[in-house]
């Protein structure tokens, strides 16, 4: 068992090696970085690509060279060359050959400061992933022996949504870290779902966190009877006059990673983001998990749990 980390030539790589060291650590895993090489794909190339092959090996094993500069040494870490069709491919084979806990990936190349942004492989790992997919923002950094603070499950009322946060919460239990139930609505969008006008902002805003905390209370009842759960556990409102502002209307810990289940759309256990999610994971100040479509059934079972990935056989 792992938390695998994507590396990819050419590209700094630092932002997943040190979110990926947060979870390793946090989950007493071990790490394994992994470069996909797809100049060697399919196997049997004629030999004219023999030289260019070579080539792109070595820029891959240089890459995992870099790096291993940024993993700390309190952490067990192997790294390895994979061949494969894709990217997105050879990360996926190696996840599943390893039992992998975790797949980590970098943001875009081009993306924000402070923000996670979709790349070609990113955004193909999430409609076709069957293991929770970690996105770290670009430019993230974690302080020395750090390990997760805090875990905050994002709740959009679903049925779906409401199996992730049981299952974040035994994650969050098994890591000896707090947990957090969040629900985010910006104000224009709650306004023009509701058809009102400004003038009753408030009291629509009021009837909204009411509703989520009767529903909430609910989960938590389920939570309390967990045989594994957090010690704390919060429930808190983001709100604002766009998505951005919503996340930023309430605090976030350093580190801490948010849960970001699927919106019900999409092929049966694998991940499809709805526009909610998408806008949420776009504007996260923080790591973002997003979790498979068989979340209702492996997830609240803990099978992506590190307590229940070391009991298995």
């Amino acid at each position: 068992m792992s938390i695998v980390v994507g590396v990819a030539p050419g590209q700094d790589n630092r932002a997943a090696v040190e979110l990926g060291a947060v979870l390793a650590r946090s989950y007493s895993q071990k790490l394994l970085l992994v470069a996909i090489n797809s100049a060697a794909w399919p196997p049997g190339r004629i030999s004219v690509d023999a030289e260019y092959q070579v080539f792109v090996r070595r820029a891959a094993r240089a890459s995992l060279d870099e790096a291993l500069v940024f993993v700390p040494d309190d952490l067990v870490v192997d790294s390895l060359v994979h061949d494969a069709g894709s990217s997105r491919r050879g990360l996926l084979e190696v996840s599943e050959r390893v039992d992998a806990l975790r797949l980590v990936v970098g943001p875009a190349a081009d993306g924000p400061a402070g923000r996670i942004s979709l790349g070609s492989v990113s955004s193909g790992l999430l409609h076709s992933a069957e293991l929770p997919v970690a996105l770290a923002p670009e430019g993230f950094r974690a302080e020395a022996g750090a390990r997760l603070k805090r875990i905050t499950a994002a709740y959009s009322g679903s049925s779906t949504s409401a199996n992730l946060i049981l299952g974040a919460a035994i994650v969050a239990a098994d890591a000896g870290t707090r947990f957090r139930i969040a629900s985010f609505a910006p104000k224009s969008r709650v306004l023009s779902a509701a058809g009102i006008g400004l003038e009753v902002e408030a009291s629509f805003i009021a009837e909204w966190k009411e509703t989520v905390s009767r529903d909430t209370s609910e989960i938590l009842r389920e939570v309390e009877a967990l045989p594994t759960r957090p010690e704390t556990i919060d429930v808190e409102f983001g709100t604002g006059p766009s998505w951005a502002a919503a996340l930023r209307d309430m605090s976030w810990e350093d580190p801490e990673v948010m849960m970001l289940g699927s919106s019900g759309l999409g092929t049966l256990k694998r991940v499809a983001l709805g526009s909610h999610a998408v806008k949420i994971l776009q504007n996260s100040p923080v790591p973002v998990i997003v979790v498979p479509r068989r979340v209702k059934s492996d997830y609240t079972a803990g099978v992506f749990s590190p307590r229940r990935q070391q009991q298995r056989p």
